[in-house]
């Protein structure tokens, strides 16, 4: 071959760095659209179409891969048939579908279940688990009636109104807690009342029956918006938790208020600090509610005091009323009780032709737990549960504990017992006094006191005790005898009774082989 018949080789470009292409860059291809959707068809479906390709000798189309998708699943692909990114809005999907067993169950039968759960978890199941229970929010409104729970441990009043904000029927829900942290501002409930008020006037809704009040920055200001707004006149529970009533929250005055305006309360759950601190138990809190009532009895079945009793006790002479302002009261819970300070009266005028104490006597009739205890308490028929969380001071300041005696613990049970003939549970507390270490080198404990026949007499416990609990007392081995008549009992809760405590399950086992004894030792 001559030189001139060849030709020069071509050169070898090299493309700058940085520059660009004037081709159109090629569109995505088929199989890249068919990844994206096949995961999403059913397996029956991409049977069938391969069946017919072969019966018909022709190929799959990417249109017919597409509409064999669901149509809960097309929303995954744009109109091209390409697949959406990532960042594009989640939409809800119908009823279990493709969530496996939930498919068979019908919606009444879920919504069974979900009322187990509480409203967080009630939340998160509509929310987190998948797109078809999405749909949940709207097909069973009935979800979020009640949103008084506390299952939202850092809730705010801030975070309550978003949740108002998200609930699908704010008009008909039944329950309401308002929950306040140390940050939170009080004005923000105020703003929680006047929303639900709002909606509920707008869909001409009922009033919501319960209310629960909880946190530090429940202000006496949010009682005049409740009461303006008659937020009270359905309302058959209110509960108020870890609220304060001091000059800063200006809440004492206003709760007086506030009862004036609940004609229908069944269920009153309060700290006993904050009853107390207003005044005493009937001026401030039974008093009202019977105003409410136009002066007829009120129809409270709960009154749960039993939060918060330090340094503040219920007087025996507001517990001996108790049967004339609240007869129809099927649980009473206390956390302090006043206790007498002396003898008997009765005993005082026994001695009249004795050795008389003329001053003595005069410091009984002036002692209002002895003129309680002068005579039987007022009937509580209906009374089912009763609870004394105790009796002593948490603390001893300046001098030695001063603990109740054996005789003024008798006493006292015979006088609740004798008040309370169909009481189903029995929890009585003594409680222990601590000292500081200062005071401990000065002063010595007392004993607990015990629990024996008064008067000669052993105990009459009520036919109808199914529970009983007793707590920080020296019981000896002969507290409950033979002739101890407990025929409906079945659980009974021994804490720091003493070294008698196990004698005495002994006995009570050969008498009463179905009760259920526990024995705690531990004072925490």
């Amino acid at each position: 071959m001559d030189d001139d018949d060849r030709k020069p080789a071509a050169k070898r470009t090299t493309r700058k760095q940085g520059a660009t292409s004037n081709k159109r860059k090629a569109n995505p291809g088929d199989d890249d659209t068919l990844s994206a959707v096949l995961p999403w068809i059913p397996r029956a479906q991409l049977e069938a179409l391969i069946t017919s390709s072969v019966s018909n000798r022709k190929a799959i189309t990417s249109e017919e891969v597409i509409d064999a998708m669901p149509e809960h699943e097309q929303w995954r692909i744009d109109s091209s048939g390409k697949k959406k990114k990532s960042y594009s809005p989640v939409k809800s999907g119908p009823e279990r579908v493709n969530t496996g067993a939930f498919d068979n169950i019908d919606a009444a039968t879920m919504l069974n279940i979900f009322m187990y759960l509480n409203c967080k978890e009630k939340y998160t199941c509509v929310t987190s688990v998948c797109k078809g229970w999405r749909e949940f929010k709207v097909t069973m409104p009935s979800l979020f009636l009640d949103l008084s729970d506390n299952s939202w441990r850092k809730m705010t009043a801030e975070r309550t109104l978003i949740l108002m904000d998200w609930v699908p029927n704010l008009a008909q829900i039944t329950a309401l807690r308002i929950k306040t942290q140390d940050k939170c501002n009080p004005n923000t409930c105020k703003q929680i009342i006047k929303t639900l008020v709002a909606a509920k006037k707008k869909a001409n809704a009922p009033m919501i029956t319960k209310l629960v009040l909880h946190g530090p920055k429940i202000y006496g200001s949010l009682i005049p918006e409740l009461i303006k707004n008659e937020v009270g006149k359905n309302l058959t529970s209110l509960i108020f938790h870890s609220v304060s009533v001091t000059q800063k929250t200006k809440l004492g005055g206003a709760l007086a208020s506030l009862f004036k305006s609940l004609p229908r309360l069944e269920e009153l759950e309060m700290p006993q600090r904050a009853a107390v601190e207003m005044g005493n138990l009937h001026p401030t809190v039974l008093s009202p509610l019977r105003t409410a009532r136009s002066g007829a009895s009120t129809l409270l079945r709960v009154l749960d005091l039993g939060q918060d009793g330090w340094g503040r006790k219920v007087s025996l002479e507001a517990i001996s009323k108790l049967g004339n302002s609240a007869p129809e009261l099927e649980v009473l819970r206390l956390g302090s009780v006043q206790r007498p300070s002396g003898r008997p009266i009765s005993s005082a005028l026994m001695g009249l032709g004795e050795s008389f104490d003329g001053n003595e006597l005069l410091s009984l009739m002036g002692d209002p737990a002895e003129r309680a205890l002068a005579s039987p308490m007022t009937c509580l028929p209906r009374l089912k549960e009763f609870a004394v969380g105790r009796l002593v001071d948490s603390f001893a300041y300046g001098g030695p504990p001063r603990y109740a005696t054996t005789e003024e613990i008798n006493r006292l049970l015979s006088w609740f017992i004798s008040g309370m003939p169909a009481v189903e549970s029995f929890s009585f507390t003594h409680g222990e006094t601590s000292m500081s270490k200062k005071e401990e080198k000065k002063h010595c404990y007392p004993s607990l006191p015990g629990i024996v026949s008064y008067g000669g007499e052993e105990l009459m416990w009520p036919h109808s005790l199914k529970h009983l609990s007793l707590s920080s007392f020296y019981l000896e081995a002969d507290t409950f005898t033979e002739n101890t008549q407990f025929p409906s009992l079945t659980s009974l809760k021994l804490t720091r009774c003493g070294g008698n405590v196990d004698t005495i399950i002994n006995g009570l086992r050969r008498t009463h082989p179905n009760v259920e004894v526990t024995k705690v030792e531990s004072r925490w």
